[in-house]
């Protein structure tokens, strides 16, 4: 469904942000980007929705090369940014605006998701808080239907009850026809929706498996005399000291998988990680 294939990409001309980048993601999957900050989140969003074009390489959305930007592909990805620009509309002349470029918008979906997050169709964007335009182009967002998704961090500006709402609609209303990926250093709001970790590192690729796959080969949990000396990373809490170690192929069920830790794990000890991710 997206292909990357040694793409390079920079803002500066004698500095490049991604090098031979390769990547491939089928549909069927929320995927998690995780990365740390300037490591080019946003920027391969970007490049998988033809904003940004490939300065080196390929990039295929949908088996559609982003590089002319074709309405056919256009219609069939939607981004959805961290910093939001609305213009002074309400909420129904925006909606009114952009759904006729996508065939996949649904009305009835869109009335649903009004109403699970609390939105009039009264408001208006330039007079609204920060939440509650988050709120509406969520709501947006997902009512396109729209075979590719991209989320940039859609949970900043959320309050807590809003996040619970988000995870709920994003559960009842993606469908295994569509891939979502989403970007986000709140990996603890969307742990139980997340089935599929890309992750960034030295503007590379160092991780593109499923979590099935990920706690096939790793255990996450309470380290005890057992499994620290096989630990591979470790941090202390006041409830004890946690770790991520090699799955012990005895062990009947895996463990709870944690994306918290396996991105700490990844960012202190990525060599060992990786090498019993591939082992």
């Amino acid at each position: 469904m997206i292909q990357l294939k040694q793409v390079s990409f920079g803002y500066k001309r004698r500095h490049k942000l991604f090098s031979d980048l390769n990547l491939e993601l089928s549909r069927g999957s929320i995927v998690g980007l995780l990365g740390r900050n300037g490591e080019g989140k946003s920027t391969l969003m970007k490049l998988i929705t033809g904003q940004l074009l490939a300065q080196g390489g390929e990039v295929r959305s949908l088996g559609i090369s982003t590089q002319k930007r074709p309405a056919k592909l256009l219609q069939q990805v939607f981004m959805l940014p961290e910093e939001m620009t609305t213009p002074r509309l309400t909420v129904r002349e925006y909606f009114d605006i952009i759904a006729p470029f996508y065939p996949t918008y649904d009305e009835q979906i869109a009335n649903e998701l009004m109403q699970a997050f609390g939105v009039e169709w009264s408001w208006h964007l330039g007079k609204i808080s920060l939440g509650q335009r988050k709120k509406a182009m969520i709501a947006l967002a997902l009512s396109l239907r729209t075979p590719i998704l991209l989320l940039d961090e859609p949970t900043n500006g959320l309050d807590i009850p809003s996040k619970s709402v988000f995870r709920q609609v994003l559960a009842k209303y993606s469908s295994e026809e569509q891939l979502i990926i989403i970007s986000t250093h709140q990996v603890r709001d969307l742990e139980q929706l997340i089935d599929h970790i890309v992750m960034l590192d030295a503007n590379r690729v160092v991780c593109n498996h499923s979590i099935a796959e990920l706690s096939e080969r790793l255990h996450f949990g309470v380290l005890t005399p057992d499994n620290s000396a096989r630990v591979l990373y470790r941090e202390g809490s006041i409830m004890g000291e946690y770790g991520v170690w090699p799955a012990d192929e005895q062990a009947e069920e895996p463990g709870n998988f944690s994306m918290e830790l396996f991105f700490n794990a990844m960012i202190a000890s990525p060599e060992q990680v990786k090498n019993c991710i591939n082992h």
